[in-house]
Parts: structure tokens; sequence; C-alpha cells
């Protein structure tokens, strides 16, 4: 009786080749979304020079993009609204928030005054 109810030898089998299966398609996932997220790092880095871009874990575990401003910010700039660090939740935020950041920043540099 205790045989019938106990998974034979090749039921078993099956399930192992399976449970394998699954797992070999988490691990695949996992490098393929650790590689995204080089990119994204990538090309935050290269749109935005001038910020030391990076991801951190944050006290809670939760993980945080962040940008460091390479350069020491004016009181006008921060008066504007520029910051020396900005940091977000995920890579998409940083860069519209580093977008906004360039744009307080360097916006200055291009305006031309009316006479």
């Amino acid at each position: 009786m205790a045989r019938d109810q106990a998974l034979s030898d090749a039921e078993l089998h099956v399930l192992l080749c399976a449970a394998d299966l699954n797992l070999r398609q988490v691990v695949a996932q996992a490098a393929i979304l650790q590689d995204w997220t080089a990119r994204q790092l990538s090309v935050l880095r290269n749109t935005f020079p001038g910020w030391d871009i990076d991801r951190e874990r944050g006290l809670s575990g939760q993980e945080w993009w962040t940008a460091q401003r390479r350069q020491k910010l004016t009181v006008e700039l921060v008066t504007a609204g520029a910051m020396q660090t900005v940091r977000r939740s995920d890579a998409i935020a940083l860069a519209s928030a580093l977008a906004w950041q360039s744009h307080l920043i360097h916006g200055g540099r291009t305006r031309t005054r009316t006479l």
C-alpha cells in the first residue's frame, strides 16, 4: 500500500526534470535582467557624463538609482532647484530627473537676453 502511494522512480524523474527546466529558465531570466540593468547604467552614464551614477541598496533593503554631481553647484543653481544628489527608485525616473537637472544647470547658459 505504501508503495502505491509513493511516487515511482519514473514519476520522480519526470518531476525533477521539470523542476530543473524551470530553474534553468529562472536563472536565464535573472541573467537577462542583470544584463538589462548593466545596459541601463551604461546608457545613463553616457547620457549624463557630469554625474556619477550607480545603484545602491538602502537600509530598508530597497534598491535605489543614484546620481551624484561631479562638480559643486553654485548657490544660484541650488536656489533654482538644481540638486547635488538625485535618488530615484528606477532607471527611467532617474533619467527623467537628470534631464530636468540638466535643463536647470545648463539652461542659463543657452538663454539669450532680450533687449
